[in-house]
């Protein structure tokens, strides 16, 4: 169980990687919740079509690789570490924001909740003020 519960985590990854986000039925339920930083919400597969296809608009070379996973009780926690080039909008609750040419990304931890072969339930959680330092939003601390 633990490792279908993964599989179906790193298939969700593989589809997004190649930009196949038309198979998101397929993968999530029907009413399948998400949560994300900056109070983002949804449910279902369009819900996360619309949260991925930000990111994948913003940066069509994004990549998210699969570092650390644990699954136990049908849930599946991964830490990932997701690489791209800003090359064009990305709109967030706080506006949007027109490419920079920045490398972009980082570590994140995405929660899964898997009921009867699909994901029920998403939680992403991700260092917001990084992704704004790496935009150039913000300044970047000075190393101690």
């Amino acid at each position: 169980m633990a490792d279908a519960a993964i599989d179906l985590v790193n298939r969700y990854y593989r589809h997004f990687n190649a930009g196949e986000l038309d198979v998101y039925p397929d993968l999530f339920t029907a009413d399948a919740t998400l949560e994300a930083p900056g109070a983002v919400t949804g449910t279902g597969p369009a819900a996360m079509q619309a949260f991925d296809g930000v990111w994948r608009e913003a940066s069509t070379d994004f990549q998210v690789t699969a570092l650390v996973q644990v699954a136990r009780d049908g849930s599946v926690v991964s830490e990932n570490l997701a690489e791209g080039t800003h090359t064009g909008t990305l709109v967030t609750p706080a506006g949007s924001f027109p490419a920079t040419g920045n490398a972009i990304g980082g570590k994140y931890v995405g929660v899964f909740e898997i009921r009867e072969g699909r994901i029920a339930a998403q939680r992403i959680y991700f260092d917001r003020a990084g992704i704004m330092e790496q935009l150039g939003l913000i300044p970047v601390p000075a190393a101690r």
